[in-house]
């Protein structure tokens, strides 16, 4: 069942940032709505390695970490997050409903 979505555009940046800015906002969507168990799938390997490893001291000059540091946070909370990769040929309705 479709419980919500949200969109949002950003003015500069590269495909790895607006993946970390919508795995943000949709972590937010979640707590907001009372979710404490959530299952995010992401078709960007990149960001799904980032939050699969362990925190390590080079993270602090990753040109993200402003907001791989937010979600890092965000991850701290009462709650049960699960991040893991999907294929992307398996994320065609998401890509559709972005164009």
């Amino acid at each position: 069942m479709w419980r919500g979505g949200f969109s949002r555009g950003i003015l500069h940046g590269d495909a790895l940032r607006a993946e970390l800015l919508a795995l943000e906002d949709g972590l937010l969507l979640c707590w907001e709505s009372g979710f404490r168990k959530v299952s995010c799938e992401c078709d960007c390997l990149g960001a799904v390695k980032i939050f699969q490893q362990r925190l390590i001291d080079r993270d602090c000059f990753h040109k993200h970490y402003d907001i791989i540091r937010r979600i890092k946070r965000m991850l701290d909370w009462d709650w049960v997050v699960y991040i893991s990769h999907i294929p992307r040929e398996i994320n065609s309705v998401a890509h559709t409903l972005a164009n």
